[in-house]
């Protein structure tokens, strides 16, 4: 079990992916969107996040007021799956529920408390030195 991880930093507005594999991926297991999440879990010490949200496997998005780890086709108006073209449509599309199950193939988060060492040093990648010649 592995997930790929999205990491957005809303004070720069740029985003990291991160591979998350065993046994740091089981820690995330059981949590939901909105709770929060230590960096360590994700190789990055002192910061804290927040899950956002993010979709299974097969590309289906995860739905914060839906309850549970499955999948399942429920009637939307709008929100988080379906954008409708024409005001007052509805449609029944398949929707996962909030719950992190290891059926989740992509999980977002954004940061809510940085450490000490900044994101582009840890994930992204740092600026060089210029050689003066």
């Amino acid at each position: 079990m592995d997930f790929r991880v999205v990491v957005s930093d809303p004070k720069s507005g740029k985003a990291y992916q991160v591979e998350l594999k065993d046994p740091g991926a089981g820690k995330l297991l059981g949590k939901h969107i909105g709770d929060k999440i230590e960096g360590d879990i994700l190789g990055m010490p002192g910061y804290s996040m927040q899950v956002t949200g993010g979709s299974d496997r097969e590309g289906f998005p995860m739905r914060a007021d839906l309850p549970g780890t499955k999948r399942r086709k429920i009637l939307l108006s709008t929100g988080t799956g379906y954008h409708p073209v024409a005001e007052g449509k509805k449609k029944r599309k398949s929707i996962h529920g909030r719950d992190i199950s290891p059926d989740v193939g992509q999980i977002n988060v954004k940061v809510v408390e940085s450490g000490a060492k900044s994101l582009e040093e840890l994930l992204g990648k740092a600026p060089k030195e210029e050689k003066a010649e």
